[in-house]
């Protein structure tokens, strides 16, 4: 990262901290590299069963070991990429939780800040700077990494080992969910450092809040979209369907949930639920194409909730530091 364009407050938050920033490339460089090598290593094993003439349901004795290999291929390219996910979800915990410790908590426990705001610098200014810098970190690349981790999944195993959108830790790893999810955990740093001012609390105490706010969003993700039901006999909707309830609604319209069957007549579910009056069988659903809408909502409430989080650290500062 070049500090040659950079001036005053900004130039110091890079060159104080040049070590992290280079380590957060060099750890999004080795993200890329994995799910480049998960997306090769699938590629891989498609080639590799292909050429030995065998299909992956084939039931000659002389493809079994073929078809093996095939699926450890794509077992360990699916792994590749749920490592990497899961990095995607604890990111907005851990920049945050560096946000509020070692970016801001620190200078303010230590009182080095006094030196900065002697330079001409006001304090509101000196906070900008301490959030611009992660910013424009997460803008490029949390985004970089999105982008590369949609091309690997969408593109990588096949669909004998699928992940599905609405799987929690796929949800949060592409589009534009990790970055919404980033930029609130870097306002949630902000204020809880402020607040804090212990480097070691805060950073405990920014990890636990962003951890917090990220489960609720999940949480509450089915419902951030009108969901859709779907009536009739025998559904059995697969793939991109994300099915959030299931049951059979009686004459009046009364949902049946299956739960409630299953655990009072175990072997004999389906006809449990007709003697209570069930007539027609019906899921909850979001379909394939919610996924940019709950895309949009979720965005939009991180957004929100970091601005009013920004809000309020910059009243912090102004009300202890007039």
């Amino acid at each position: 990262m070049s500090t040659l364009v950079l001036k005053g407050p900004y130039w110091v938050t890079v060159r104080q901290h040049r070590k992290a920033l280079w380590w957060s490339l060099a750890l999004a460089a080795v993200g890329v590299v994995v799910m480049a090598a998960s997306r090769l290593w699938s590629d891989s094993a498609v080639e590799g069963l292909r050429a030995t003439g065998c299909a992956f349901d084939s039931t000659d004795p002389a493809c079994f070991q073929n078809a093996r290999d095939f699926a450890d291929g794509q077992w360990f390219a699916r792994n590749l990429l749920g490592y990497v996910s899961m990095g995607m979800l604890v990111l907005p915990g851990l920049l945050g939780a560096f946000v509020a410790g070692p970016m801001l908590a620190r200078e303010l426990e230590s009182g080095t800040y006094k030196l900065a705001w002697t330079q001409s610098i006001s304090p509101a200014r000196w906070l900008a700077s301490k959030v611009a810098v992660p910013t424009a970190l997460t803008l490029t690349v949390v985004t970089l990494l999105s982008l590369v981790f949609h091309w690997s999944w969408s593109t990588g195993p096949t669909n004998d080992f699928p992940t599905y959108w609405y799987d929690p830790a796929m949800f949060v790893s592409f589009g534009i969910v990790p970055v919404a999810h980033t930029l609130l955990g870097l306002a949630l740093g902000t204020v809880i450092g402020l607040l804090v001012r212990r480097t070691v609390v805060a950073m405990g105490v920014a990890a636990l809040v962003i951890g917090m706010a990220i489960a609720a969003l999940a949480w509450l993700r089915e419902g951030l979209w009108p969901i859709q039901t779907l009536t009739g006999h025998g559904l059995s909707p697969r793939g991109d369907v994300w099915q959030l309830s299931t049951g059979m609604l009686t004459t009046s319209g009364e949902r049946l949930s299956w739960d409630d069957c299953y655990v009072a007549r175990p072997q004999n579910a389906r006809q449990c639920m007709t003697d209570r009056g069930g007539v027609a069988e019906f899921i909850d659903v979001h379909p394939a194409s919610h996924y940019w809408p709950l895309q949009l909502v979720e965005t939009g409430i991180c957004l929100a909730l970091g601005a009013l989080a920004l809000y309020a650290a910059f009243r912090v500062l102004r009300t202890r530091h007039p």
